[in-house]
């Protein structure tokens, strides 16, 4: 009876039920996880936890045996390392796969808790564990570290020299622990010819001489510096006077107004003025202090941001920080800008995501009472402005590391379209000269 039952509920062998589920061939697969990493931005600040392009290869690496490794290719062009045995790990992994050695482009050198700077002596065993083994090796960078006297055999840091196509260096909260280290470790990459710093302290305070500069100072055409120490500053002004700089970014912190002679900042600008052709200002932030006094506005840009001996620019972009205290100098730095060859600027104003209805509303309220816009469109309309292309103004409104569609920002699609309209209202009503040439484009 026992066997009659079993029998009487079988599934036959031929049923549906038995059948594989169809699957892609391999190479359809492949092909798919290739287009989906074709949207993988490399560019420092777009590989985020919450990229959504990074969650989806992520997820993609998890399927199976065949799509871990083919997602490797593509996961593994930027590579984090947070200690030695992330170094090590990578080692054995290239050292197993010597193929996957030309895979890697992006190497980021961190301390073992995002956000909080730890000792980084991995950097030290990164370079000479690995030192001429990575051939596409282009771009490094260091964050979230404290680097401590003693704690990196500066013979190891030259080891990085061994990496002929490393030509990008960025440094961001990083505290240094003098000068002259700082300085060796760029003086290390001899095809250096970007270097980014964002803040980045110094534990020595006052060097007591200035320090040799790096050996490939000359070979520099791209430098930022933005929030670092007075002496990385001071050390970053002598590179530049002596390079011949294309691309600078620059950005500070802090209450300009008590600030009554001529800062770093415009030692900086005008130490490139005469070859910088793409310049970005960074301005404001929690410790920007009060809104600048219309009364000495003029003359706190012209110690600060004043851009009259800048020959050969031709694209300006100002960013600005909530709470937007520098609004009202915009004005009075593109007043200064002489050069007739300038064919595009774009002011960007961030926002908090969080927070991001209430920004944007406080900016339109402060836009619609004060006389900017209109100040702004009128210095627009001289001559040196005359070669501005279509659509070579841009306004707008953005978010700092955020994935999130914008209106959902604004709680609802209702709600973001209605303070678009608002905004495209506003910046017409106000330039009405540069819309009419049709140089006016405006974003959120």
């Amino acid at each position: 009876m026992e066997g009659a039952s079993t029998k009487g509920t079988a599934t036959p062998i031929n049923s549906p039920q038995d059948a594989p589920a169809p699957r892609l061939p391999t190479e359809i697969c492949g092909r798919i996880i290739d287009h989906l990493a074709a949207g993988l931005d490399l560019f420092y600040f777009a590989l985020l936890n919450e990229n959504p392009t990074l969650l989806a290869l992520k997820s993609c690496a998890l399927v199976c045996r065949d799509w871990y490794f083919h997602t490797w290719y593509h996961l593994r062009q930027r590579v984090c390392l947070r200690d030695r045995n992330d170094v090590r790990s990578l080692s054995r992994t290239l050292r197993e796969r010597p193929r996957l050695w030309g895979v890697v482009q992006q190497v980021v050198i961190s301390g073992h808790t995002s956000g909080q700077r730890s000792p980084i002596q991995h950097l030290g065993t990164f370079a000479a564990t690995l030192a001429g083994k990575l051939p596409t090796f282009w771009s490094m960078t260091i964050e979230d570290a404290e680097w401590t006297v003693g704690s990196i055999r500066m013979e190891d840091v030259g080891y990085l020299a061994t990496f002929h196509l490393l030509r990008t260096l960025y440094i961001s909260r990083v505290t240094v622990p003098s000068i002259g280290q700082l300085a060796r470790l760029i003086s290390a990459l001899p095809g250096l010819e970007g270097l980014i710093c964002v803040n980045v302290d110094c534990s020595q305070k006052h060097p007591n001489s200035p320090v040799s500069l790096p050996l490939n100072s000359a070979s520099l055409e791209a430098l930022g510096a933005r929030w670092v120490a007075p002496a990385v500053e001071d050390l970053l002004v002598r590179i530049s006077q002596i390079s011949r700089l294309r691309w600078l970014n620059v950005g500070v912190e802090g209450d300009l107004n008590l600030s009554p002679t001529v800062s770093r900042r415009q030692a900086l600008l005008d130490a490139s003025a005469a070859s910088v052709e793409v310049l970005q200002l960074y301005m404001g932030g929690p410790r920007s202090g009060s809104c600048m006094n219309s009364d000495t506005v003029d003359s706190t840009v012209g110690r600060h941001y004043n851009l009259s001996r800048y020959e050969s620019l031709w694209q300006l972009q100002i960013f600005l920080y909530h709470p937007f205290a520098e609004w009202s100098s915009i004005p009075h730095i593109v007043s200064r800008i002489l050069p007739k060859h300038l064919l595009a600027m774009s002011i960007m104003l961030f926002i908090t995501a969080d927070h991001a209805a209430d920004d944007f509303d406080g900016a339109m309220m402060m836009m619609e009472e004060d006389g900017t816009l209109v100040q702004l469109d009128d210095t627009l309309q001289a001559e040196c402005f005359t070669n501005i292309e279509p659509g070579g103004i841009c306004l707008g409104f953005d978010t700092v590391q955020n994935w999130r569609p914008s209106y959902k920002l604004f709680g609802s699609e209702s709600s973001f379209g209605e303070r678009c309209c608002r905004w495209d209202e506003l910046v017409k009503r106000k330039m009405p000269q540069c819309n009419g040439r049709g140089i006016l484009t405006y974003v959120v």
